[in-house]
């Protein structure tokens, strides 16, 4: 394993907040050495950063468009994917998504989604018609596909979202698990699909960490979506639920306590306080969370998040005359720029390295395949992008201005982060090598890289054994592309020892990054890269240092 200089480091997390309901009732060396900032670039310089294939869109709600299909490129003796994400677009997405011209009709009611708001009219002297939004659901479709509806809605309401439409292994694109009507209306909130294979043609899979409609109940919240809060004769709430875009609930950033105040959401005088958290993707594998909850069962509780995405997280009141009011709700953690997530269950036991090559750059990953102590100088890694430098050649640098303080300094290393006053980028914030960190997911970030700029993600089995690692990559704070989930989870991905040779090497994706005049990065395209000759799958090889 690789010694580390300071081995404090503590947990967080990253989390969504969905909707409210109201109720009743042995280490291996590798050696320091001092910190450097480079002031060059140095080595190869920027050329063709943009993809020559053509871009498959992340699917906004907006868009009914089709979104076509991309064609395979070649690309080092690997196929890379046409590009999974553009995600370039401001999310624009309207109360209701507009309906195509060669759809059919609209029909009354929400379909499926009856049955989760128990298909209940409103009464019109509590929900006036003028104020109800209607469901926008459409006639029952064999294909969205064909029916030019790929669009992240559910149109024909029957519980299946873009079915028969294309997408790439890995990618991830915005969803609404309900009526497209009542998308971002009261309770209601986009959530998140990825495309997966299994053992079959590759789908769009599950759409999860959003909220769709439930049974209206009294609680402040339009939770059936349907335009109308607290349509119940004799509503008075005691508690008063937060929903998407409540000023109560922003979004939080990786590395920062997020204050989770009970007195916001619930007024009355109540005998115990309890909050619960669920994390994302990562901590469905962790064997620990990858957060802290302190003060769980205290009226004002704070959630320290370490990783990107949505969580949830719900508040549990039970007041003195014995009512329980609960809220569940969403809330982004949102990192700047472009930000490479990896985890994995083996995490306790395993020591997995996370490498980022930087725009440009196509050499070796190792300048030979049995040295794992010294890789690419051009290549964001344990040795040359944490707080302290342990690697030969100094600090990485690729050109880039640091970033504020505030961008690092919460995390396991803040402190050294701290005495060289800025956050750098690129950075690698956690290095799980089972001594600096133990059962933690690493992570690296390019808070402000330029447009076009294209990055490749390696992840080295510095253990040898076998391992199930995902990778998730988050553009301009959204995810955008998750590979190695289940059901299509990594096999085989073991080798040599990497004190003895470079042993295992996962080649995940190409990730280019789309930033606007500003500087602000708006997304990526994403492009997966698949062993030589083949259309699919995940490109891992033994004692192979190349590009």
């Amino acid at each position: 394993m690789k010694q580390i200089a300071r081995a404090s480091r503590s947990l967080f997390a990253i989390f969504f907040l969905a909707g409210c309901t109201a109720a009743a009732g042995g280490t291996d060396d590798r050696s320091g050495g001092s910190q450097v900032r480079d002031t060059g670039r140095g080595g190869a310089s920027d050329s063709g950063l943009s993809d020559s294939t053509d871009p498959l869109d992340t699917i906004d709600p907006l868009d009914t468009t089709d979104p076509g299909s991309g064609s395979d490129t070649t690309t080092d003796d690997a196929l890379t994917d046409s590009a999974l994400s553009d995600s370039s677009a401001e999310d624009t997405t309207p109360d209701a998504p507009p309906l195509d011209v060669d759809s059919d009709a609209v029909i009354d009611g929400g379909g499926v989604y009856d049955d989760a708001t128990g298909d209940v009219a409103p009464n019109p002297d509590l929900c006036p018609v003028s104020a109800q939004v209607p469901t926008l659901c459409v006639a029952a479709l064999a294909s969205e596909d064909a029916a030019r509806l790929c669009d992240g809605y559910d149109n024909d309401c029957d519980g299946e979202i873009d079915e028969g439409c294309i997408c790439k292994l890995g990618e991830a694109q915005a969803c609404f698990a309900g009526p497209p009507g009542r998308a971002n209306v009261g309770a209601c909130e986009l959530g998140t699909q990825v495309c997966t294979a299994g053992t079959g043609a590759e789908h769009w899979g599950p759409c999860e960490r959003g909220r769709g409609p439930t049974t209206e109940v009294c609680d402040g919240l339009d939770n059936d979506c349907n335009g109308c809060t607290d349509e119940l004769f004799g509503c008075s709430p005691d508690v008063q639920c937060p929903g998407p875009g409540d000023p109560r609930v922003p979004d939080g950033r990786p590395f920062t306590d997020y204050a989770l105040r009970g007195g916001d959401f619930f007024g009355g005088t109540a005998r115990t306080w309890s909050w619960t958290v669920t994390g994302g993707p990562c901590d469905a594998i962790l064997p620990t969370p990858s957060y802290t909850l302190t003060g769980a069962n205290t009226q004002n509780a704070t959630l320290r998040p370490l990783l990107s995405g949505s969580y949830t997280v719900t508040l549990t009141v039970v007041d003195t005359d014995g009512g329980i009011f609960t809220c569940t709700w969403v809330v982004q953690i949102v990192g700047p720029g472009v930000r490479i997530e990896m985890c994995y269950p083996e995490s306790t036991t395993s020591d997995l390295d996370l490498y980022l090559m930087g725009p440009g750059f196509t050499n070796p990953w190792y300048p030979s395949r049995l040295d794992t102590f010294t890789p690419s100088p051009n290549a964001c890694s344990w040795a040359n992008c944490e707080a302290n430098i342990r690697g030969v050649d100094g600090r990485v640098n690729w050109g880039y201005p640091g970033s504020p303080l505030d961008a690092c300094v919460g995390g396991p290393l803040g402190a050294d982060w701290r005495l060289q006053g800025f956050c750098t980028n690129p950075r690698l914030d956690i290095d799980n090598n089972l001594s600096e960190g133990i059962g933690l997911p690493e992570n690296i970030n390019v808070d402000v890289p330029n447009n076009g700029d294209r990055f490749r993600v390696m992840v080295q089995n510095f253990t040898g054994t076998l391992a199930r690692p995902i990778v998730n990559i988050y553009c301009g704070g959204r995810l955008t592309a998750s590979f190695g989930t289940a059901p299509d989870t990594i096999t085989g991905y073991r080798g040599s020892r990497g004190s003895i040779s470079v042993g295992a090497m996962w080649r995940v994706a190409d990730v280019t990054a789309t930033v606007d005049a500003a500087g602000v990065t708006t997304g990526c395209v994403v492009n997966a890269i698949h062993p030589p000759g083949a259309a699919t799958g995940y490109y891992i090889t033994n004692d192979d240092p190349s590009f």
